[in-house]
């Protein structure tokens, strides 16, 4: 925790923020571990401080003990943050502009008199960018968990299953078999034209033969996220149909390939989805008009965090320890080359420390 909080304090010094008032949930568990539905951290010059409500302060105070940090329990009184400002001699306090709403801000400056508040953003995320060995440890745990998870929903695919019943079938896995604690984001199993809705929600309808199936699932253990994205076809694989299905296969495969290998250190982000949009333009793919999201994002704590896998992401550069995704896809909702579904292949990858090139921590078949 203190290497964290000497960066946090070095990138407060450098824009003269005498103090942080952090209020994201995951920020403050990513700091001090500790999980509440209400909490707040501050942190000063000289001092780190947690604040809670009577829910949690036993749990707060014993954990607030161990890492010898202050804690101090919220109540009514209209002068609490007032006195907290006055007895740790603040003047202005950075906020984090986008977690806290309108309201909580303008609460806030009427609790404290003559402080001076200052808009940060992502002081706390770029830091949980580059992830530690225990971290990525975590994630590849969680990454096998849910390939086992979808290789359960694979052997239950048979003619008139639902999308909501394979989704189902993921969840239970997951939790029950493999030990998950829970979902990174509600499943989504498409069917047919339903897989050319980048993020559908599982329906009720039911699967018939020689069909293409999308799923993407994701599951969160030790409070960390996975994500995964495989494609499937359901049913007699010959015919124009699958081999329609099967070339933008080839060719979103191949697209995600060439952007995993610009995922090098000292390597441009934006290369990535350039490389792959580039392969698209060669096979006469309009992109532009198929692909409408970015290449990947980051994955650690939050299911999508930075860094943004983006052309738009033109000065970041890939670094050890990030952990990302790449999945791209192509989706056809208007029967233009008469085929009427969608294709995204995702896989999640961490830069290693020793070969500086992408390593996979997904590991299902493709």
């Amino acid at each position: 925790m203190q290497n964290k909080i000497t960066k946090i304090r070095e990138e407060l010094q450098n824009g003269k923020i005498e103090s942080l008032l952090i209020s994201n949930l995951n920020n403050i568990w990513y700091l001090t571990g500790f999980s509440a539905s209400f909490a707040k951290l501050l942190i000063t010059k000289n001092e780190i401080i947690l604040i809670s409500d009577s829910r949690y302060s036993v749990n707060a105070q014993k954990l607030c003990n161990n890492l010898e940090i202050k804690y101090i329990e919220i109540n009514s009184d209209k002068n609490f943050w007032n006195n907290i400002c006055e007895k740790y001699e603040i003047k202005n306090i950075g906020i984090e502009a986008d977690e806290v709403t309108v309201s909580g801000f303008n609460t806030l400056k009427k609790k404290c008199k003559n402080i001076n508040f200052i808009e940060t953003r992502n002081i706390i995320e770029k830091i949980r960018i580059k992830k530690s060995k225990d971290e990525i440890d975590i994630l590849r745990k969680c990454a096998e968990i849910g390939d086992l998870s979808l290789q359960k929903v694979v052997e239950r695919f048979k003619e008139g299953i639902t999308e909501k019943e394979l989704a189902w079938i993921f969840e239970k896995s997951a939790r029950e078999i493999f030990g998950a604690s829970g979902l990174s984001f509600d499943t989504i199993v498409a069917f047919a034209e339903n897989s050319a809705s980048p993020h559908h929600e599982s329906s009720n309808k039911k699967l018939e033969k020689n069909t293409p199936i999308l799923i993407d699932c994701g599951v969160k253990y030790k409070n960390y996220c996975s994500d995964l994205t495989r494609c499937f076809w359901f049913g007699d694989k010959t015919g124009e149909k699958y081999e329609n299905w099967k070339a933008i296969y080839e060719i979103v495969k191949n697209a995600q390939k060439l952007g995993i290998e610009q995922m090098n250190t000292d390597t441009k982000i934006s290369e990535s989805e350039n490389s792959a949009r580039a392969y698209f333009a060669s096979q006469n793919i309009n992109h532009k008009k198929y692909f409408g999201h970015s290449f990947g994002h980051g994955v650690g704590i939050d299911i999508h965090e930075l860094p943004h896998v983006s052309t738009k992401n033109e000065t970041e550069i890939y670094r050890s320890r990030m952990v990302v995704t790449a999945e791209p896809g192509l989706y056809f909702s208007d029967n233009s080359q008469k085929i009427n579904f969608g294709i995204r292949i995702e896989d999640l990858l961490f830069i290693s420390d020793k070969t500086g090139k992408a390593e996979f921590l997904s590991g299902f078949r493709k």
